[in-house]
């Protein structure tokens, strides 16, 4: 696999204690890196405004006359409104036309020239004067190590936001020659689906000369994930080898965010030695719909993979991934653990890569822009434990109608059928993993199931969670589904679950890996179980999902 590969590892330290700032002697206002018509300072007017958008960004700080080693960090979209970050102190700010103010702060923006690079800021902060510059310094990637410490969701809120709001305002230095090579490795370029979607030309070749000149154009340019669609290099020459001009919004959204990872942007967050996950942010005005995760794998190379592919690499996992699978899972989700990651297949790290990336990132979109209940990423983890119960009816010795094994069995209406994970897929039709009819039953039944034959592995998962959210104030899901039960605990949305630590934490992890031990050790009295509540056992396969 062609991995994009750096000297430099960010930890949460380096979060506290930045990289020294600097301005770059060449980051001025530069007419071919800046377009000034998309930038969103209003250029070509008398006066020059820095829009709301741009007043994110890392901040060079002088106090009182005193220059500081840590960058200030501005964020700033509708969901949060105006938030300065300096000095481990947070301050909430109201603009009226060039002025901010909140609580002990007072602070003039002034765009200076045309384009971002040189605005600053001046004012004071608790009674000191403050002096901030745009930092345009070129900065090293960010790669995050799994603390291991405490709940994922816990780890979201307190490293993977604050870097990726980092990561999309670092600037990076832009080379042609590696980022071809790591574009040309994603799936989309090596299937031709860039090159038919967007380009010109009538064979391969041409379209691919036309992409190239886009990667060459940008060569020696410095951006950031948010500012790269202002490039004018980048933006120009994308529409001028664009066969369909009404598909420029789509291709300068997809382009730019692959563009500045093929560079050294995005959250680099390796799974196992063989996955790593690209966690992509570029515009916070778009709020929930902003960015991307794209994972390079032992299946696949860079793909921003979709559900239904996720699932046929977890329906196509050997039985012996099934215990490694669970533990995985519940040891990222309690504890952002990957180690065990490391002892499943290639075609499990896989699919544990692309589940848990793709759920970050949807789960991300709600919490980073005060929807924390929107619900994407409980539904990714959801139809994981959906698929887990389908693999527990595994049959490999039998084959269905078609002659292949049966390596898992769902319910597609009244009858038991083989099937694999990406039945859900299927039923969903290009949702986000919302639940269908016969995926609850399934999974109820499993529940009733194991209520019925060992309800021990039942009472120790709810007595593992007991001090997280109480079962009375759980939804009618989580009390009739086991497993609706351990994923509404897992993304309880008042943050409780960042209570679950330590022994606590491998006592939850312990008794959830028992649970589907239980379940795949007692298959045949599950099957038995479901075919004796009205269900008809049918060998005609139930519909898999064609993935990319």
């Amino acid at each position: 696999m062609t991995r994009l590969t750096y000297a430099y590892a960010f930890t949460l330290a380096a979060l506290l204690h930045t990289v020294p700032a600097c301005l770059d002697a060449t980051a001025g206002d530069d007419p071919d890196a800046e377009d000034e018509d998309l930038d969103g300072k209003a250029d070509g007017v008398t006066t020059p405004v820095v829009s709301d958008d741009n007043l994110n960004g890392l901040w060079t700080t002088t106090e009182n006359g005193t220059k500081l080693v840590d960058d200030t960090v501005i964020e700033s979209w509708p969901a949060i409104g105006i938030r300065v970050h300096k000095g481990g102190k947070v301050y909430q700010l109201t603009r009226s036309g060039d002025h901010l103010t909140g609580t002990g702060v007072a602070l003039d923006v002034k765009p200076n020239k045309s384009g971002v690079k040189d605005d600053t800021f001046d004012g004071t902060i608790d009674g000191k004067t403050i002096h901030f510059q745009r930092d345009v310094a070129v900065k090293p990637p960010i790669t995050l190590s799994f603390p291991a410490d405490r709940p994922y969701r816990s780890w979201l809120v307190d490293t993977i936001l604050p870097l990726a709001q980092q990561d999309r305002e670092s600037y990076v230095h832009m080379t042609s020659s590696p980022m071809l090579a790591f574009l040309t490795s994603c799936e989309l370029y090596k299937h031709g689906s860039w090159l038919r979607t967007y380009f010109k030309g009538a064979t391969f070749s041409e379209q691919a000369a036309n992409f190239r000149k886009v990667v060459y154009a940008v060569n020696g340019q410095d951006s950031t994930p948010r500012q790269i669609n202002s490039n004018y290099k980048f933006s120009s020459t994308l529409q001028a080898n664009l066969k369909d001009p009404s598909k420029i919004g789509l291709a300068m959204s997809t382009f730019g965010m692959y563009f500045s990872t093929a560079a050294g942007r995005s959250l680099h967050i390796p799974m196992t030695a063989n996955s790593m996950a690209y966690f992509i942010t570029d515009k916070p005005k778009r709020a929930e719909l902003l960015g991307l995760v794209v994972m390079d794998t032992p299946s696949h190379g860079p793909l921003a993979s979709t559900f239904g592919r996720q699932l046929l690499d977890m329906g196509a996992m050997p039985a012996a991934d099934n215990t490694v699978y669970a533990r995985t899972m519940m040891e990222l989700l309690a504890k952002s653990d990957n180690r065990s990651a490391s002892s499943l297949s290639p075609t499990g790290q896989s699919a544990v890569t692309d589940w848990f990336s793709v759920m970050a990132i949807e789960d991300y979109r709600g919490v980073a822009f005060g929807e924390p209940n929107l619900g994407w990423g409980y539904n990714m983890t959801n139809v994981q434990f959906f698929g887990l119960v389908a693999r527990a009816l595994a049959r490999p010795s039998a084959v269905d109608s078609t002659g292949k094994p049966v390596l898992g069995q769902v319910l597609v209406g009244s009858e038991l059928r083989p099937g694999d994970p990406s039945y859900a897929d299927v039923l969903n039709n290009g949702n986000d993993m919302q639940e269908y009819p016969d995926m609850s039953a399934l999974k109820i039944q499993a529940t009733n199931f194991l209520r019925s034959a060992h309800p021990a592995q039942v009472a120790a998962v709810e007595a593992a969670f007991a001090n997280i959210v109480p079962k009375n104030q759980l939804d009618y899901r989580a009390q009739q589904d086991i497993f609706h039960f351990i994923t509404a605990e897992l993304y309880d949305s008042q943050g409780r679950i960042a209570n679950l630590k330590g022994a606590a934490a491998d006592t939850a992890i312990n008794a959830v890996v028992a649970l589907f031990d239980v379940l795949n050790q007692d298959s045949a009295g599950f099957e038995a179980y479901v075919l004796a509540h009205g269900t008809t056992k049918s060998n005609v396969a139930a519909p898999k999902s064609t993935g990319f």
